[in-house]
């Protein structure tokens, strides 16, 4: 499961776990086009609502998919439901696995 965090003010943080590598990237750096952002809350803004809610309970979550952009930064491969909840949210960081 994945954590998210405020108050780190690192771009990307790791943590070594015991079977593998935990990787924290700031929301800044992930990009979530405008029109994505509409179109899913519109469509999915309860599941948004709840996930938003989970992250500021800091209940775990799953770690989201990224992958790295051309011009720096990073797409979501999985999980822009949870970006978008932890963005507004107003958490720092949040879990990855980067592709």
């Amino acid at each position: 499961m994945g954590k998210s965090y405020r108050g780190c003010n690192k771009a990307t943080v790791r943590c070594h776990g015991s079977d593998a590598e935990n990787i924290f990237v700031a929301l800044s750096d992930i990009f979530v086009s405008e029109a994505t952002w509409a179109k899913l809350i519109a469509r999915d803004g309860q599941q948004i609502e709840q996930y938003r809610q989970a992250y500021e309970n800091g209940e775990e979550m799953v770690r989201v998919v990224l992958r790295p952009r051309f011009d720096g930064g990073y797409n979501v491969e999985d999980g822009r439901h949870r970006v978008i909840a932890a963005k507004l949210a107003g958490v720092g960081f949040i879990e990855a696995a980067i592709v």
